[in-house]
């Protein structure tokens, strides 16, 4: 693939991603990305070096999610990789009311911290799709210390589908996964690893009984 097509690719991906959340909600107009890109500080390598985050709100809630994890790659590794956007899913956690500020957020660093430990990976989406469900633990979050495990870690579960956000949207090469990132509390962490996939689908199946299953919120009650 060109370089021209590439780039013809990624401003397509681009254009079909932000009209997908601008017809959920409000998209704010700054995009929130880095002064300097972690990758050249050792961090993961997103598929155009280009790592950014949008918010988006809805009146009653505001998303922060990932922007840049489905771009093209630009410099794909071999010719099978061309016919990809990147890895194939962008992360997001809804949150109650009107989040302000994003950034310094719990909810930014949850979304922060899953899109490059994705990066890290680059096989998540396969994951996904054979599992339906994830869980996972993020560190460096700054959610208040009861969702703390003794390591410093919080819990995440990955898949929840949401009443008014769509699982996917169809870029320019492939369609991809919009994957919420649902915080657990540290009752529902240790249950999922006392009772691994199993805890992990009575879990979701619990969290998809109520009333905003998608939502992150430090004040809600624990289902187990």
């Amino acid at each position: 693939m060109t370089n021209e097509a590439i780039e013809k690719h990624f401003q397509e991906s681009c254009a079909l991603r932000g009209g997908f959340w601008a017809g959920i909600g409000k998209v704010d107009a700054d995009v929130i990305g880095h002064l300097i890109n972690p990758a050249f500080m050792g961090g993961p390598r997103w598929p155009s070096m280009r790592q950014a985050f949008i918010t988006v709100r809805m009146g009653t809630s505001t998303i922060v999610a990932s922007d840049g994890l489905s771009d093209p790659f630009d410099e794909p590794e071999d010719t099978e990789a061309e016919s990809y956007n990147g890895f194939g899913l962008e992360f997001y956690v809804e949150t109650s009311g009107n989040l302000d500020p994003v950034i310094g957020s719990w909810q930014f660093d949850v979304v922060w911290q899953m899109s490059q430990n994705a990066a890290q990976a680059g096989n998540m989406q396969p994951l996904l799709k054979q599992y339906k469900y994830l869980t996972t633990e993020l560190y460096d979050v700054k959610a208040p210390k009861e969702f703390h495990n003794d390591d410093g870690r919080i819990g995440v579960l990955l898949g929840l589908q949401s009443k008014t956000v769509s699982s996917n949207v169809a870029l320019s090469l492939e369609t991809i996964d919009i994957v919420n990132v649902k915080l657990l509390t540290l009752k529902e962490l240790q249950y999922v690893v006392k009772f691994g996939k199993e805890g992990r689908d009575k879990l979701a199946e619990l969290l998809m009984a109520q009333a905003n299953p998608t939502y992150s919120d430090l004040g809600r009650k624990s289902v187990v």
